[in-house]
């Protein structure tokens, strides 16, 4: 109990007995006017105050009889009465006009919701355009160099970027539809030819049987690389020839390219050297489509941050920053 009251105490005790009073004062004084006039009214009919007032002796009975008299039990209890409701009449309409205030500050700040809603979805809207238009720039850059190499159908180019420990694939390119098409976009980071050229800065496969033995095809793919059978089952284009380039960027990994053919014949007319040539010309290029999807892709853009921020959470922090 000491440590509560004092200088140093922490009650709230007379701080909340002071807002409820406060509160409730009108209605307190309503109700009690209530009861004064009861009281005043059934014991005025029969009450004489002239001849109260000549038995008093003295001063104090003088007093206490003016204070404690139905007469004035009806004059206190209906001042008191109607002090109380014109109080709570007064009250209320504050009270509703508070009410009105705050719907019409809502509805400002649902169709400011709403607008900021419309905003987002334009944005999605506009950054879905954007990431699309930079998919078909590096697929265009990827067919002007496909033709220049002279690339046939059965090889294919991939870019992949890293992020948060695997690979993710950014753009294809074959002119055989069925070798150009997506089917995973992560791969893992210490597995096939991309973690060599990661880890090497460039790779070259020469040495892989062709597909048509496929038994020593298989073998020499979890042998070297680290694959599973059922994922080598899976391959749709089963190549036995690599080049992957590591892409740099001030020094730093940050993707690979990788060109791939499923005949032996694949490195035939120099192209081995080709590629490396081209490779080397283009590496700004290649780094900047890379981190050009770095800051594109949503999916990598949530994961880096850490977490999903909606209208809602952006509206609600907007809100406290101006309190």
């Amino acid at each position: 109990m000491f440590k509560k009251f004092g200088f140093s105490g922490n009650s709230d005790f007379f701080k909340n007995l002071g807002g409820g009073i406060g509160k409730g004062l009108f209605i307190l004084c309503a109700a009690i006017g209530t009861v004064l006039l009861t009281v005043g009214g059934a014991f005025a009919g029969n009450y004489t105050f002239s001849s109260n007032w000549q038995s008093a002796a003295g001063i104090w009975q003088c007093i206490l009889l003016i204070i404690f008299n139905p007469n004035s039990a009806l004059i206190s209890g209906g001042f008191l009465f109607l002090f109380g409701a014109t109080g709570t009449y007064k009250d209320q309409e504050r009270q509703n006009k508070k009410m009105l205030q705050l719907n019409a500050e809502n509805e400002v700040l649902g169709n400011t919701k709403s607008a900021l809603n419309s905003a987002q979805e334009e944005l999605q809207e506009s950054k879905s355009r954007i990431i699309g238009l930079h998919g078909e720039l590096v697929q265009t850059w990827l067919k002007g160099m496909s033709k220049f190499l002279s690339l046939d159908s059965n090889s294919r180019v991939t870019i992949y970027y890293e992020h948060d420990e695997e690979f993710y694939l950014l753009e294809r390119y074959s002119k055989n539809p069925t070798y150009a098409k997506v089917h995973r976009q992560k791969f893992p980071l210490n597995q096939g030819v991309i973690s060599k050229a990661w880890e090497h800065e460039n790779h070259i496969e020469n040495d892989c049987p062709h597909a048509g033995s496929y038994e020593k095809y298989a073998a020499y793919l979890t042998e070297k690389y680290n694959y599973k059978r059922e994922k080598i089952d899976e391959l749709t284009m089963k190549s036995c020839r690599y080049y992957a380039k590591a892409i740099v960027d001030a020094d730093i990994h940050i993707g690979v390219i990788v060109y791939e053919g499923t005949e032996i014949d694949f490195f035939e007319n120099d192209l081995e050297n080709r590629i490396i040539d081209y490779c080397r010309d283009h590496q700004g290029q290649l780094s900047k489509f890379v981190r050009d999807s770095l800051l594109f892709d949503k999916e990598v853009s949530i994961k880096r941050e850490g977490k999903n921020i909606s209208v809602e959470d952006d509206f609600l922090q907007m809100m406290e920053d101006e309190k």
